[in-house]
């Protein structure tokens, strides 16, 4: 890593590249293996854990309980090449109504980032072969077949407008609006200070602010969702397990060491929805109450 000294490096700094200088600074935890957002710059490993309030469902049909455990692993190749591994574990418990499913449920996927830089801007090709299921499908391979798998993928172009501003675009599929969808995607970056970056856009937006050397805030939006093919426990019955949510979310990270960050977390899982079928093989369309989250991760760069 260069370090630089802020009087004299700024000026032997290109102008266009400030903005990715601090880009690479707000950098959140858990972003390097997320196809439709920039990967970091860094390798590093993740570890992340978000435990759900319970929620009610409409009519009162029940209550849900959720937990999410994540990990994810980003190698660099110098300036072009980026692969990772990811694996998400989702453990969904809804009481008074009995899911096909045991509601243990897994998704692993290995992206691929291809990026490059020329006069005009950058380009990326991100790609992700993904195997979405639950537990019992996961421990017999025997019982895998095309609805558990996913492709997720990226096509996104950037472009520097001044100093301070910068604009990315492009195109994403995958299942963060629950079932598979290809979108837009577009993001004005605006850096008015050092210590604060706006990420305006869609799919998700962020505020971040650098709080001091070693420790940065980030407040963020976007939707929350995915889909995987389920069985019951006979390994007789099969369908798909749709779930969407909007997420609000303030994180602080702390950079420990030079190798460590901490970080913590507070949001509310809105609109919250499920598509299921259940243990009589009814398929039903559900909605549960806004919700509050914690969650805690920790990264390790190398």
């Amino acid at each position: 890593m260069v370090n630089y000294d802020i009087k004299e490096g700024l000026g032997q700094v290109r102008p266009q590249w400030l903005l990715c200088l601090g880009l690479c600074c707000f950098s959140d935890s858990l972003a390097g293996v997320d196809i439709c957002q920039e990967p970091t710059n860094y390798s590093h490993l993740s570890v992340a854990y978000y435990k759900h309030a319970e929620s009610s469902i409409e009519r009162n049909l029940g209550e849900t309980r959720q937990e999410n455990y994540d990990v994810d692993l980003l190698f660099t190749s110098g300036n072009k090449w980026v692969f990772g591994a990811g694996h998400r574990y989702t453990i969904l418990n809804v009481s008074q109504l009995e899911l096909q499913t045991n509601g243990h449920l897994h998704t692993f996927f290995l992206p691929v980032h291809r990026q490059a830089q020329t006069d005009r801007g950058s380009f990326r090709l991100s790609i992700a072969p993904a195997l979405s299921a639950s537990s019992n499908v996961m421990q017999s391979p025997g019982e895998y077949t095309g609805d558990a798998l996913q492709l997720l993928a990226a096509l996104v172009w950037g472009r520097q407008l001044s100093e301070r501003m910068s604009l990315r675009y492009g195109v994403c599929g995958d299942h963060r609006f629950g079932s598979y969808k290809v979108y837009p995607l577009i993001s004005m970056d605006w850096q008015p200070h050092p210590d604060w970056l706006f990420e305006l856009g869609f799919p998700t937006s962020r505020l971040s602010y650098q709080v001091s050397k070693t420790l940065s805030s980030l407040l963020r939006i976007g939707p929350d969702g995915n889909e995987w093919y389920v069985k019951d426990r006979a390994l007789q019955k099969q369908s798909q397990l749709v779930y969407e949510a909007v997420t609000l979310e303030w994180a602080f990270n702390w950079q420990a060491h030079e190798h460590f960050m901490l970080t913590a977390s507070i949001g509310r899982q809105l609109h919250n929805r499920y598509e299921v079928t259940l243990l009589d093989d009814s398929r039903v369309r559900l909605s549960s109450d806004s919700v509050t989250r914690i969650g805690a991760a920790l990264e390790w760069r190398f």
